[in-house]
């Protein structure tokens, strides 16, 4: 018991350093010199946090790895990061989210992206370091920090548009609550410095207000598996968050426009969050602007998370996972507009430094995908006819390379847990191309009301150096209602 105790000492010492030499922020906008950033409240609040969840994973969960003590921390600082065998959803999104909570602890304390992208990393680097008996997991690292910083911002600035100093009643307590599960580190901030609760004549948000459009909308969902006889019923229900105004307005700071999406699946017995997707400019130059046309070229970082698919039969499963995790490129947008009519082209290419996508043959543990690194290619037009008539269409193509991969498959069966914790495989030694192809329709109804049509068709081509190679593709087709809020 010595070593546990002390090992907690240790970190609550931690907790109590930065949270005695944090200062007060005032929610005001972030270009403000009135800002008093607190990077020791943000670092307490991360450190309470891996606290927090160790705990409850290791009373609650009752996991091995959560019985850390002095002993595993030393063995971890002694050990290089691998490529661990979790979840597809625990890596990819799980650690994502996680990392945005890092993230706004720093943002909600008048840090900015830079800056809290550092204390996320820092975050996470105490998480595969201090607060688990295995070794640290070098997807995690990159998937919290950067996937986290993606996720952070874009959800920093969508509660930024929810709260409201001004509400009272069970509209104030809405309000923080909805906020709070975008980014839960702010709701913290706000409860410990009263701001939760306050109320005034301004807004009170931290950031200058931006224009957006913010939509939810829900439907149903067939999937169609080509060369098998299936044909998949789902629900849906998602949300898409345009940010900010690229043209017409001048961006000075990173996010300032973004997109943000995210779609869940409801059927066979289980809702699975099925795609989240942002993408957010970093910095952008104007290239050429008339009264009709604008063109602009930018650096812009992107996350991507698919789990589509997944759909049990005589075969078992078969899913379709990708991800981009870790992603940043360059983007070209061009934008023309006459008569009521506006029509809009983008053309991004980026790097994919921490990327996934399905396996066919690796299997160990929760583990069915191969980790990658590549890049993709994404194309993005639309036309709109009198704010009446909406048509998209859409590709999206990944490639990805796992390079360090398993020699023996049969060795997989006879591994000890501790060989399976150093296997450091990225899974199958393989190149997979990934494409989806997209058609969006919206016709309005009402200023607030539209109808949606969406069909979109998966390919999958994967090269294996010890298999043959797999092809696979699905199409699927989604009808439902919008609203704008």
């Amino acid at each position: 018991m010595g070593a546990p105790i002390v090992t907690y000492l240790l970190l609550l010492s931690l907790f109590l350093y930065g949270y005695g030499h944090a200062n007060t922020v005032v929610p005001v906008p972030e270009d403000s010199t009135s800002t008093s950033p607190s990077g020791g409240k943000a670092i307490s609040i991360n450190v309470g946090l891996n606290m927090a969840m160790r705990g409850f994973n290791r009373f609650i969960l009752k996991d091995e790895y959560a019985r850390i003590n002095l002993s595993s921390m030393g063995d971890n600082l002694k050990t290089r990061p691998v490529w661990d065998t979790n979840r597809f959803s625990t890596n990819f999104i799980g650690h994502s989210y996680h990392g945005s909570m890092y993230f706004n602890s720093a943002r909600a304390n008048g840090l900015d992206l830079y800056q809290s992208s550092v204390v996320t990393a820092a975050g996470s680097l105490m998480w595969e370091y201090l607060m688990e008996t295995k070794p640290p997991s070098r997807n995690d690292l990159w998937a919290t920090t950067a996937g986290g910083t993606a996720l952070g911002e874009a959800l920093f600035r969508f509660s930024d548009l929810i709260l409201d100093n001004r509400a009272t009643g069970l509209e104030r307590v809405g309000r923080e609550l909805l906020a709070g599960i975008l980014a839960p580190t702010r709701l913290i901030t706000r409860l410990t410095t009263g701001e939760a609760w306050k109320t005034g004549r301004f807004k009170g948000n931290i950031l200058y207000a931006s224009p957006y459009s913010l939509e939810l909308y829900f439907g149903e969902t067939t999937t169609g598996v080509a060369d098998r006889d299936l044909n998949l019923w789902r629900s849906a229900m998602g949300t898409e968050l345009q940010y900010g105004e690229l043209f017409e307005t001048i961006v000075e700071k990173p996010y300032e426009w973004f997109r943000l999406a995210g779609e869940a699946h409801i059927g066979n017995g289980c809702f699975r969050l099925s795609q989240v997707n942002t993408i957010g400019l970093l910095f952008n130059k104007e290239l050429f602007h008339n009264n009709e046309t604008w063109v602009t070229a930018g650096l812009f970082q992107h996350f991507n998370y698919y789990d589509l698919n997944r759909v049990i039969n005589k075969d078992g499963v078969i899913p379709l996972y990708l991800s981009e995790a870790a992603s940043i490129g360059p983007g070209i947008i061009i934008q023309k507009r006459k008569d009521r009519r506006k029509a809009q082209i983008e053309v991004h290419l980026s790097g994919i430094i921490l990327g996934a996508g399905t396996s066919d043959h690796f299997k160990l543990e929760d583990r069915d995908y191969n980790f990658g690194s590549g890049f993709s290619l994404k194309l993005y037009s639309s036309l709109e006819f009198k704010q009446k008539i909406t048509i998209s269409l859409f590709s999206e193509n990944y490639l990805l390379f796992s390079w360090k991969g398993v020699d023996d498959y049969e060795v997989l069966e006879h591994l000890t847990i501790n060989e399976i914790d150093f296997l450091n495989v990225q899974g199958d030694k393989s190149s997979s191309r990934l494409c989806l192809l997209g058609l969006n329709m919206k016709y309005r109804l009402n200023e607030r009301t539209h109808i949606i049509l969406k069909a979109r068709h998966l390919t999958r081509d994967t090269t294996y150096k010890y298999f043959p190679n797999v092809n696979y593709s699905s199409n699927e087709l989604f009808f439902g209602i919008g609203m704008n809020v």
